[in-house]
C-alpha cells in the first residue's frame, strides 16, 4: 500500500486539519452574491445561486486548489435561519476567518452578526459585492466617490467594535471586478494556513497527541464485560484484531516495523515467566493507575471497574493478561508511530 493512500495517515492528516486553519468562511446579507463570488472563484465548485432570496440554507464546502476550503454559510437575517442558529453554525465550524460580503446597507442583524465574530476573536474581512450596481440615481456623485463614502460607513459603524479599520474590497461577479485582486489575497492566506498546518504535521506534540487519542480510545472497546470471556480462554484474537484495527495498522505494517507477529499471548507468557513478584501483589489500583501513566489517561474509573470484576470472579490470569494488552497497544503504538514517520503531509 502506497503510504499516501494508507489509511492511518489519510486520518492523522484530517487529525491535524481539524486542529488548525483550514478553512474561509462566506458570511453576509441574503442575496449579496456570495455563492457567485465563490464561483468566480472556483470554477468547478458549481455553487447554487438564486435570483431573488437567498439560496444557501446550510454552510456549504468547497475545496480550494492550494489548500484547505472555502465554506458558503446562509444568508444573514433570514426567516429559515435565526441569528441564534447562526451562531451555533460558526461556532460549530471552527473557522477563525471570514468574509463578511454585503451589496446594500449594513443592517442591525449585520452588526449582531458582526460584533459576534468580533467577539468571539474571528479575523474579519469586508467585500463589497455587486459594486456595478452601486449608483448615485441623482448622477451627482462618481464612483469613487460612493465608494468612499461606502468605506467611511464602515468605518463608522464599526467603531469600537474592531481593533483595527477595515475597508472594503469592491467586487462585482458580473463583471469581474476586484475578482483577481479577492483571488490572490485568499490564495496567499491559503498558503499561510498550509504552511501551518505542515509544521504542526511534522511535529512530535502532534504526533504524540493524535496516538494518545488513538490510546484513549481504544480502551473502551477492550475493557468490556466480555474482556472475562476472552481471558478465561486464553484467546486474544479478538483484542489483538480490534487494537490494530482501532489504530489502522496492517499486517505488512507490523513486519516492517517488528520484522515478526507480536501477540498479546507472547506478552502474557513473558510476564509470567519473569515470575514477578510486583505483578502478584499489585492490586487493582496500583494496576489502573499504572495504566493511566503509560498512556496519560484522564479517567481510569472504567478500567479500574472491570479490574475488580475480574478479581472478584476468580481469574488469576487476568492481571498478567492485562499487562500483556497494555504491552501490545503499545506495539501497535509504535507501529503506528513508525509510519508517520514516514508519511509525506500532502494534503489531498
Amino acid at each position: 500500500m502506497k503510504m499516501k493512500n494508507h489509511p492511518l495517515v489519510k486520518a492523522y492528516r484530517k487529525f491535524v486539519a481539524n486542529r488548525t486553519s483550514h478553512a474561509i468562511g462566506f458570511i453576509g446579507q441574503p442575496d449579496a452574491g456570495k455563492s457567485s463570488l465563490i464561483n468566480q472563484l472556483l470554477p468547478k465548485a458549481k455553487a447554487y445561486t438564486g435570483v431573488h432570496t437567498d439560496a444557501t440554507l446550510t454552510a456549504q464546502s468547497y475545496l480550494h486548489p492550494v489548500y484547505g476550503e472555502l465554506v458558503d454559510f446562509p444568508g444573514v437575517g433570514t426567516e429559515e435561519i435565526t441569528l441564534v442558529q447562526y451562531k451555533k453554525i460558526i461556532k460549530t465550524s471552527g473557522i477563525q476567518r471570514f468574509y463578511y460580503i454585503l451589496s446594500s446597507k449594513i443592517r442591525e442583524t449585520d452588526m449582531d452578526l458582526i460584533k459576534y465574530l468580533a467577539k468571539e476573536g474571528k479575523e474579519i474581512h469586508f467585500v463589497y459585492n455587486k459594486v456595478d450596481a452601486l449608483i448615485d440615481v441623482n448622477h451627482s456623485e462618481s464612483s469613487e466617490l460612493l465608494r468612499h463614502t461606502k468605506n467611511t460607513e464602515l468605518k463608522v459603524m464599526l467603531r469600537g467594535v474592531l481593533k483595527e479599520q477595515k475597508d472594503y474590497l469592491f467586487t462585482s461577479a458580473l463583471t469581474g471586478e476586484g475578482i483577481e485582486t479577492l483571488r490572490e489575497q485568499i490564495h496567499k492566506q491559503m498558503e499561510e494556513m498550509y504552511e501551518t498546518y505542515l509544521k504542526y504535521y511534522q511535529s512530535e506534540e502532534m504526533k504524540d497527541s493524535y496516538l494518545n487519542y488513538k490510546v484513549n480510545s481504544v480502551f473502551p472497546k477492550l475493557f468490556t464485560p466480555a474482556l472475562k470471556e476472552v481471558i478465561s480462554h486464553q484467546n486474544y484474537t479478538t483484542l489483538e484484531r480490534t487494537i490494530r484495527s482501532h489504530f489502522r495498522v496492517e499486517a505488512d505494517d507490523v513486519y516492517d516495523k517488528f520484522h515478526q507477529w507480536p501477540s498479546i499471548e507472547k506478552h502474557v507468557k513473558e510476564i509470567e515467566q519473569q515470575g514477578s513478584t510486583l505483578t502478584k501483589m499489585m492490586d487493582m489500583t496500583k494496576m489502573a493507575q499504572m495504566v493511566r501513566s503509560a498512556f496519560k489517561l484522564k479517567s481510569i474509573n472504567p478500567i479500574q471497574a472491570v479490574f475488580s470484576s475480574l478479581v472478584e470472579a476468580g481469574m488469576a490470569q487476568a492481571l498478567p493478561a492485562v499487562q500483556a494488552m497494555i504491552h501490545y497497544t503499545n506495539d501497535m503504538r509504535e507501529v503506528a508511530k513508525y509510519i508517520l514517520d514516514k508519511s509525506t503531509p500532502l494534503y489531498r
